[in-house]
């Protein structure tokens, strides 16, 4: 015992002065008191540690034996019908775990950078959208080129064409021109044009026009039969060439008085085998405006919950608003309602005495009415609404039978036109009482617009010095406007 320490002494003495390096393990006896004999103390001296793997790889030898296989392979996830063992690989530490994993998460950021941009697939373009064409005849007034400002921001409305039915007054500085070039810039999907009685441009603007409004300048103070003798011929023209550009349009007639104007439209159609009775519509949209909101004022109301229909005429005593209808739980005494109703009648004739000359009045209110009622049946014509509106059109003959043919009554329009008379509803005993009176007097003014065709149809030599202007045409040098530069 004493030769083997002495040489294992030696040994790692000689080692330590040529620095050899040896992974066997170093043995050291120490002798016991208590025993005669040495005992040997073992103390392992494990090699250096590695740095990426510290732990010893290699699997600790244990004792040889089939049963300590068989837990081994338990153990380790095996089988005992001969399935290898596992083999056993050293933990990684946790600071190259972190590296390894901060390393990818750099790619990854590095990769979506890289990325190009995904591309988004082009969408496609929106359907047409549908609308109409109105043609507004006289909109070199103010409360023409009022209601093309309202007509431009219609959603319905898809070409607007603006005719000038008088030469333009050269010291005039808003003039149809002007106009037009102002409304361009508004940012709605309707084009606007313009166009002059000065290059006989009439057949241009009525060419596949849907809708056809007629407006006039017309002083209301003057009697209807002077205002009707002023008219007539321009109308008259009008209709011709609406027979001859757009026979299937449908025509809104506002032109004063609008109880002659009518029927000489009609018959004027009627004679060119062009006549539709529901195609054809004379406005009674400022009356029934300015009845609605004086029952509201009277009745304390809010204005959009009261509409009071008219029916007989237009204007004058002819003229009869069914204030009956203003609400279902009230009903105004006669006194009253007699009141309403004069005061209804002789509306424009009091508003042209405040401004002290012969001009037209309240032009935004008018344009304001009219372009709500294009506006229904520009809705009407397209198949998106039937509403129910008032105006002057002939009536049905089934239905009761009225001194004159055509009537101021509630009418149903839908895509094709007047689908449906509503005729009279239900009137009071003033209201029947001033219903008769209205009958008279429009079958008056029907006998007149009769007289006056017979008269002057036949033949233009017949007509009057001031009259033969608009049967003529002039032949003039076009002027370069909006119209012509967008074409």
């Amino acid at each position: 015992m004493f030769a083997s320490n002495f040489i294992s002494k030696s040994r790692c003495f000689w080692a330590s002065v040529f620095n050899f390096k040896t992974d066997n393990f170093v043995r050291f006896y120490a002798k016991s008191k208590d025993e005669k004999e040495c005992q040997r103390a073992i103390v392992d001296i494990p090699p250096a540690k590695d740095e990426v793997c510290p732990e010893p790889c290699e699997r600790r030898k244990t004792k040889k034996g089939i049963l300590h296989r068989i837990k081994l392979k338990i153990l380790e996830g095996g089988s005992n019908f001969g399935t290898p063992f596992h083999l056993l690989r050293c933990e990684e530490p946790e600071t190259t775990k972190k590296s390894v994993v901060q390393a990818e998460e750099k790619k990854e950021i590095v990769l979506q950078k890289a990325l190009p941009p995904p591309k988004r697939k082009a969408l496609p373009p929106p359907p047409p959208r549908a609308g109409l064409q109105v043609s507004v005849l006289g909109a070199e007034t103010s409360v023409g080129q009022y209601i093309a400002l309202l007509l431009k921001q219609c959603p319905t409305v898809k070409k607007l064409r603006l005719y000038e039915a008088k030469c333009p007054d050269p010291y005039c500085q808003r003039n149809l021109c002007s106009v037009v070039q102002d409304l361009q810039h508004i940012n709605t999907n309707c084009h606007i044009q313009a166009f002059s009685c000065a290059c006989c441009d009439l057949e241009r603007c009525l060419q596949n026009t849907d809708v056809v409004l007629m407006m006039d300048d017309a002083c209301a103070a003057d009697h209807f039969e002077k205002r009707f003798n002023d008219q007539a011929p321009m109308v008259k023209r009008y209709a011709d060439v609406i027979a001859s550009e757009c026979p299937k349009a449908f025509i809104v007639v506002c032109t004063t008085p609008v109880d002659c104007m009518v029927p000489l439209v009609a018959q004027t159609l009627k004679d060119l085998g062009w006549y539709n009775p529901r195609r054809l519509l004379g406005s009674l949209a400022v009356p029934e405006m300015r009845a609605s909101s004086l029952a509201a004022r009277a009745l304390g109301l809010d204005p959009s919950y009261t509409k009071i229909p008219c029916v007989g005429g237009t204007e004058g005593e002819s003229l009869v608003p069914l204030f009956s209808k203003a609400v279902d739980y009230y009903e105004f005494s006669r006194q009253n309602a007699e009141m309403l109703t004069e005061t209804v009648r002789n509306t424009p004739v009091s508003i042209i005495r405040c401004h002290d000359s012969c001009v037209k009045a309240a032009e935004l209110s008018e344009a304001h009415a009219i372009a709500g009622l294009v506006a229904k049946i520009a809705n009407a014509l397209l198949c998106k609404d039937i509403p129910h509106v008032t105006g002057f059109c002939q009536m049905n003959p089934g239905q009761v039978l009225f001194p004159s043919s055509f009537l101021a009554n509630a009418v149903e329009i839908s895509g094709s036109g007047i689908s449906k008379n509503l005729g009279l509803p239900k009137l009071s005993d003033t209201e029947t009482t001033l219903m008769n009176i209205a009958l008279t007097e429009l079958n008056y003014k029907q006998n007149l617009v009769s007289s006056w065709y017979s008269r002057y149809c036949s033949s233009s030599c017949r007509l009057d010095a001031c009259q033969i202007q608009f049967f003529t045409p002039k032949h003039y040098e076009r002027f370069d406007d909006c119209a012509y530069a967008n074409m």
